[in-house]
């Protein structure tokens, strides 16, 4: 009895050692498998670091370039803004009277000197550098029912002074004599009303009619030029602000608080 029972159990031990036997082999097998795995993520780790590394040093590059387009575009807006403020310096002896009616083999020189002498300034010919009609022949002036008649109006004439102050000394007048036509100063054709200011670069014009219709749109009640600068002021009382740039344009104007249905 004994001994069948002693057979028994050493089969059973045998059986769980087998057991035991065959889970070891597994797991030996699965810790075998994990360590291929783990070496496997251990490779590719190191390759994503690499590709990190690389990542990075792209990243540095282009954001270093980015400074550098940003410090030359910032360079060119400087340039720009010298060549303009050097350009509108060569203008500072001209003026631009327009709404004066073109006609073929007119005296520039009479009409601007009767222009002159009706806002009661005293000037003389000696007093003008060069003077001249500016851009492309325009067709004559059109009845004020004409769509088109805008492109249709006299081209403008650029007056250039010998002297700054007698120029300044111009326009002032004009300024002050607002309700000159040229049926005034002896100018035949459509009535039209004449207007004299400092003459612009092409920049500062554009700058200028943005800034006035901007102004206006936001109720400001002053936006003028002077000397090539244009100033704003909100209403009297008020301090004037200097607009020198479309920043400057944006920042104190800005387009965003205007009525689009305005």
């Amino acid at each position: 009895m004994m001994s069948h029972t002693s057979n028994a159990e050493k089969s059973g031990l045998a059986s769980e050692v087998r057991l035991l036997t065959q889970q070891i082999t597994s797991l030996k097998s699965k810790l075998e498998e994990a360590t291929i795995s783990l070496s496997r993520c251990n490779e590719r780790l190191e390759e994503l670091g690499g590709f990190m590394i690389t990542a990075d040093s792209r990243l540095k590059k282009l954001e270093s370039r980015e400074i550098q387009v940003l410090e030359l575009q910032a360079t060119v807006s400087e340039l720009k803004s010298n060549l303009n403020l050097q350009a509108q310096n060569q203008l500072k002896n001209e003026l631009e009277i327009s709404g004066v009616p073109e006609h073929n083999n007119e005296n520039l020189h009479h009409v601007l000197l009767v222009a002159a002498r009706k806002v009661g300034v005293s000037l003389e010919e000696h007093d003008v550098d060069w003077i001249s009609r500016v851009g492309p022949k325009r067709p004559a002036a059109a009845p004020a029912t004409d769509p088109d008649t805008a492109s249709r109006l006299p081209r403008t004439i650029v007056v250039r002074m010998l002297r700054r102050t007698k120029r300044d000394e111009v326009i002032k007048a004009f300024k002050t004599r607002r309700n000159i036509s040229n049926k005034d100063i002896e100018v035949d054709g459509p009535t039209l009303k004449i207007f004299c200011n400092e003459r612009l670069t092409k920049e500062n014009r554009l700058l200028f009619r943005e800034a006035r219709g901007r102004s206006k749109q936001l109720g400001y009640a002053y936006c003028w030029c002077h000397h090539g600068t244009i100033f704003v002021r909100q209403r009297d009382g008020k301090p004037s602000k200097l607009i020198q740039s479309r920043d400057d344009l944006d920042r104190i104007l800005p387009s965003s608080n205007i009525d689009p249905k305005l």
